[in-house]
């Protein structure tokens, strides 16, 4: 087995941090630490006396981890990576989906502390489904590892002496029940018994921290720098240790002082006055620790995380203030705290004032939002116009805000043409951390109660998003380089997933996009700020709190430099996006190996974020797209990628796996890079047609939901039989005038089934009551269309229970199209209309960026309409002769999901049956054989009617339905008494478009509706 599976460290949490810090946000100090896969350090505490241990409680620590995936043995977890499942539990014995939280496809790990009573032989009995692992003290005491279910158990013995011992469990469950129980037998002890939690503790005190999504095992082809963090120092710089014997910073701000002195603010400790300031001399050019002094110069602050030296004077940003360090004898040490400004602040543990920079006379900082132990934004916020930028007079202390809609904002500076930049991290409202670019009045998408001062403003997108658990988990300082291999670019550290990040920007469409790499790891703590240094160097202050807060197995403390040594490292200088894929550009020339079949090289995946209240968020239509073409420059340096599929408004993730070399045999230092596609170059201006309701405002009891299946995006906002309960969405449309605004919806059974209400407002107005009739079950989606006036620009459109509505459907998404006009659904490379049935992505393949071929399951439309004209083009594939009948590449259009019109080879053959090409399936043969051979592409142009119902429910007219198949009609206003096949029930609902998967490779092109 794995040395890096056991060799692990127990990371303690001193108890003043013990509340300290938030997840995904800046700070956190969650429950224990998983044992880190770290040969080179010593294990955990062993036999320790319980005053040695930080403080404990009874119980264990659970932590599980949604893989999504069926395992068939116990992975390792890749680094840094948030459970979504994080709880003090009495005993090691789970047996529920409610214990684990999750059903299936899970990992868990259980972490505690053992109180031994005794020297002796203790036998313990694991019990599993599936595969288990015990560890005590780093050891592995029981190997249970594999599929299987709970009997038999596995024993393993171990000697132990009194006193505490630690102890980690790693689990999976693939599917059929799930659990884990630890019994033991004490020496003298005649049987087994269950653990008690007599004998068990965990780390107490702490905050329990959690973030949603998919979490991912290593895989066997991943190694540092390709599908796992790096673990070294870019091979380009030289590392350089800055702290003298016992100087031990928590690194919360960095300046300059003219001299090349480099000033330094530590933090102090959670809710505490213990912030300092230090001048370090000695740490440029050429030096080692014995070399650097260290100068105490100001004590006693409360959390600074700024610092900045402006005409002699050092100012601070402490959380409730600005303040001038006062020298007034010359001799460096402050003499007097002078208060500049102050601003909203109520002494929440979370409102931080991060950062500080100076220009033209005004300070910037940012002020993160109040929140809750736990992670969830406190509502409401006790105090006013938080999570915003702001920047204060240096004459006069005025506060004037700047930007606002931010969580936790630890990091602001500067970045190409002087341009403001701010990162954000992973909370409510953001699904991942992010870069933003700050301009006046803009609003970053994170409401507060009451609205913060530019929550009425239009959602500014974040330049990058930053994977979580991928490329950052709590990114900090951006920092502009000016000189270098890659001059022009922002650095960014990172304090739970550690080291240096790289980001490359680019305008498009007059905003800032781009991508993000990995740089550098190997420092010895997580990086909270970086500055560069007057030598050239990067310095880099680390700051850690234990547990999962914080980069595992590193210090809690740090500081050191990375100076540039050479330009010998084979990296990607840069991707840029283009009108049709990205062009990646190298260090160095490829080689011949590299380039012998370089599309194959690539592997692409693209998905989107939806921002809610909730914390966090999952990757939501995740799709892996094709490199059709890659073209090599010249000298060998660029990569031009054709990728059909492409969507603005999504992260696409480009990965190279090794082997990928550079002439002369060099390897990649870093295979992937994580581009946010905000606008496609040379397209048209993007604006939305479709709009999910968990990203909108709710308010009145209206809530997230997940409960019911097949809803688009990350849920469904459930909570309308609260009488009050309402959606507001912000809609945007290019020109003023009649649009068809289609609200998808499920109305179930309860209270009542039938027709249920909900008001509809348009731009703050009561237009009317809209009529959502019944779907049957609350697995069912239908739209209801309704047409509205908009005006150009932004507009707000909401869906209200009010007292004369009925209430009691669930609201997935909104539509907004110009009324009268046709809506693409497919144009060869967007699939975002459709949804397997199941609400998957679309996993139908794409075709050189013209075709979707079936492929895992019947997809159809997210909307659903009622009367329509359809066109759809479709390809056959030439097949054998002795495949005959439904054999034959067989597929077929379903309006409404009820009535199929059969898609089929049907070549040549006379008289067409009613099963055949063309065909009402099973109702009525074509009129006419108009199918052209197969291999070549054909059309169904369709006028659908759908069947009319009386206020009660009945059926009052058939459907209707006409057909041109390649240009002869062949159907004329038939009448269809029923659903055909596989048909759904008719009711008065409006139905998707589906496309079936039959098991032929058939293709479809070129798809569009027009609702009539």
């Amino acid at each position: 087995m794995s040395a890096r599976l056991y060799q692990r460290v127990r990371r303690r949490l001193a108890p003043v941090l013990a509340a300290a810090f938030l997840v995904g946000g800046f700070w956190a100090a969650p429950a224990g630490a998983d044992p880190a896969p770290d040969p080179e350090r010593a294990p955990g505490p062993q036999n320790q006396p319980f005053a040695e241990l930080p403080p404990q409680e009874p119980g264990v620590t659970l932590r599980t981890y949604d893989v999504q995936v069926p395992l068939e043995e116990i992975c390792a977890l890749k680094p840094a990576q948030t459970p979504n499942v994080d709880k003090l539990m009495p005993q090691i014995d789970f047996s529920t989906a409610e214990d684990f939280g999750f059903e299936d496809n899970f990992v868990s790990h259980t972490i505690a502390n053992v109180n031994v009573p005794r020297d002796g032989t203790y036998t313990f009995r694991l019990t599993s489904d599936d595969g288990a692992r015990l560890l005590i003290d780093n050891q592995v005491v029981i190997d249970h590892d594999g599929l299987h279910g709970t009997d038999p158990p596995k024993d393993g013995t171990v000697e132990l002496t009194a006193g505490y011992h630690s102890l980690f469990i790693e689990h999976f469950e693939r599917g059929g029940g799930q659990q884990v129980t630890l019994g033991w037998q004490p020496p003298g002890d005649d049987g087994f018994t269950t653990v008690p939690n007599s004998v068990l503790s965990t780390d107490a005190g702490v905050v329990r921290v959690t973030a949603p999504g998919r979490k991912e095992c290593e895989g066997f082809t991943d190694s540092p720098g390709d599908g796992l963090p790096l673990n070294g120092v870019h091979p380009d710089f030289e590392l350089t240790d800055l702290r003298p014997e016992g100087f031990e910073p928590q690194v919360s701000a960095m300046d300059w002082l003219p001299d090349g002195r480099l000033a330094v603010t530590t933090w102090g400790g959670t809710d505490n006055v213990a912030g300092e300031v230090y001048l370090l001399d000695n740490v440029t050019g050429d030096t080692s620790p014995g070399q650097v002094t260290v100068e105490k110069v100001a004590e006693g602050l409360k959390e600074p995380q700024g610092i900045k030296y402006v005409d002699g004077d050092l100012y601070v940003s402490q959380k409730h203030e600005l303040t001038r360090l006062k020298d007034t004898d010359g001799d460096d040490v402050t003499d007097a705290y002078e208060t500049v400004a102050t601003w909203p602040f109520s002494d929440n543990f979370h409102e931080f004032a991060f950062g500080l920079l100076y220009r033209k006379g005004h300070f910037y900082l940012n002020l993160s939002v109040a929140i809750n132990y736990g992670g969830a934004t406190t509502d409401p916020q006790p105090s006013e116009n938080r999570g915003t930028t702001i920047k204060v007079n240096r004459k006069t202390g005025k506060v004037s805000y700047v930007a606002g809609g931010l969580r936790t904002p630890n990091g602001i500076g500067w970045g190409p043409k002087d341009d403001l930049f701010v990162l954000d991290n992973q909370g409510g409202w953001l699904p991942s951390s992010k870069l933003l670019h700050v301009k006046q009045d803009r609003f970053f998408n994170h409401y507060t109660n009451p609205d913060g001062p530019f929550d009425d403003q239009p959602v500014t997108q974040p330049v990058l998003w930053l994977p979580q658990n991928e490329i950052a988990n709590s990114p900090s300082t951006p920092l502009y380089l000016e000189k270098g291999t890659f001059a022009g670019q922002l650095l960014f550290g990172d304090v739970t997933y550690g080291g240096i990040q790289r980001a490359d920007l680019e305008k498009v469409g007059g905003a800032y996009q781009g991508a993000v790499f990995r740089m550098t790891q190997g420092l010895e703590a997580g990086v909270n700020r970086i500055s560069m240094g007057p030598d050239g160097a990067i310095y880099a202050g680390g700051l850690g709190a234990g547990g999962n807060w914080g980069q595992p197995g590193k210090l809690t403390h740090g500081l050191q430099k990375l100076t540039p040594s050479g330009n010998d490292a084979f990296d990607i200088v840069s991707m840029d996006a283009t009108s049709t894929g990205f062009e990646m550009r190298y260090t160095k020339p490829l080689s011949q190996e590299t380039a012998d079949t370089l599309a194959e090289r690539y592997s692409v995946t693209q998905w989107r974020y939806v921002p809610t209240a909730d914390y966090g968020g999952p990757k939501v239509d995740e799709e892996v797209l094709p490199v059709t073409s890659a073209e090599l420059s010249d000298d060998r340096k660029t990569v031009t990628l054709q990728i059909p599929g492409l969507k603005p408004g999504h992260v696409v993730h480009v990965r190279s796996p090794r082997p990928f070399t550079a002439e002369g045999g060099a390897g990649l230092w870093s295979t992937e890079a994580w581009y946010t596609l905000n606008n496609i170059p040379g397209a048209e201006e993007r604006v939305p047609t479709a709009y999910e309701a968990e990203e909108a405002r709710l308010a009145g009891g209206a809530s997230l939901a997940t409960d019911h299946e097949a809803y688009s995006g990350r849920g469904f906002v459930a909570g309308y039989g609260t009488e009050g309960a309402s959606t507001t969405f912000d809609v945007t449309t290019r020109k003023g005038g009649s649009y068809d605004v289609g609200l998808r919806y499920s109305n179930g059974p309860n209270p009542f089934t039938g027709t249920k209400t909900v008001s509809m407002y348009v731009n703050g107005e009561k237009v009317k009551q809209t009529q959502l009739a019944s779907t049957g079950t609350w697995e069912e989606w239908s739209s209801q269309t309704e047409q509205v006036t908009l005006r150009a620009g932004r507009n707000t459109i909401a869906y209200v229970n009010e007292e004369d509505d009925t209430g009691h459907v669930n609201l997935d998404m909104v539509t907004v199209h110009r009324s009268g006009e046709p809506v693409t659904l497919f144009d060869g490379a967007d699939r975002s209309a459709f949804q397997h049935v199941d609400g998957r992505t679309p996993e139908w393949p794409l075709l050189d960026g013209e075709a979707m071929e079936v492929c895992c399951g019947d997809i159809r439309t997210k909307h659903a309409y009622r009367d329509f004209k359809l066109h759809v083009e479709f390809w056959l594939p030439e097949l054998p002769p002795d495949v005959t009948g439904q054999d034959r590449a067989n597929s077929g259009v379903y309006l409404q999901e009820r009535y199929e019109v059969q898609i089929l080879d049907s070549y040549g053959k006379d008289p067409l049956a009613n099963d055949d090409a063309a065909a009402i399936y099973k109702k009525k043969a074509a009129d006419v054989n108009a199918a052209k051979p197969p291999g070549t592409w054909q059309t169904y142009d369709i006028t659908f009617r759908a069947a009319r119902f009386d206020a009660d429910g009945d059926k009052t007219e058939d459907a209707r339905i006409s057909v041109v198949w390649n240009g002869v009609k062949v159907h004329d206003d038939v009448a269809v008494d029923g659903p055909t096949g596989a048909g759904k029930p008719e009711t008065p609902a409006a139905g998707a478009i589906r496309l079936q998967d039959h098991g032929n490779p058939v293709r479809y092109r070129n798809i569009t509706v027009q609702p009539l």
